[in-house]
């Protein structure tokens, strides 16, 4: 009992030397848990950064046709498979998974709602991935092909793989 005694003095007295180390840690654990909460929401929202593989699988174009451009009309049938309200319009950019400048269809299977938001990965910074993926097409560096296949998988892990890691501000 007089070790337990000694041992909870102890403790007091270092928390006592050091009352911050204690708070860092609730205030670290509990900003862990609402930067989660509010990844699981956005998520909820439709507000992902990755569109739904089996809604946007992505599409390479072939045909003339498959290059006619996007309409409204695809645009309202893209929001509705994502069950977003097409009054929240202003907050997305309908995106093509594989770029048309990487030679992507104007097809609904290669369009998803890439909400303006998000961060750090957003629309800006998938241009600039595209921009940065032709230029090592052009140079030799990779394929056409290549390119398209990473984009289609996952176009974070090819941004941060060919450009590397962004961090929030």
């Amino acid at each position: 009992m007089d070790r337990l005694l000694k041992s909870q003095s102890n403790q007091l007295r270092i928390l006592k030397t050091f009352p911050t180390v204690p708070r860092l840690n609730i205030s670290s654990n509990f900003a862990a848990l609402l930067i989660s909460l509010l990844l699981a929401t956005n998520a909820l929202a439709d507000d992902s950064m990755l569109p739904n593989p089996v809604l946007t699988p992505g599409r390479v174009a072939r045909t003339p046709q498959d290059r006619r451009g996007v309409t409204e009309e695809m645009e309202r049938h893209v929001f509705r498979l994502y069950h977003i309200p097409w009054r929240r319009r202003p907050e997305f950019k309908i995106d093509h998974l594989i770029p048309t400048e990487l030679g992507g269809a104007d097809s609904i299977d290669n369009l998803w709602p890439q909400s303006l938001f998000t961060r750090p990965y957003n629309p800006e910074r998938k241009e600039f991935l595209t921009r940065y993926l032709m230029s090592l097409i052009a140079s030799g560096q990779m394929t056409l092909g290549q390119a398209q296949k990473e984009i289609r998988e996952d176009w974070i892990s090819c941004f941060v793989e060919h450009v590397g890691m962004l961090y929030l501000r």
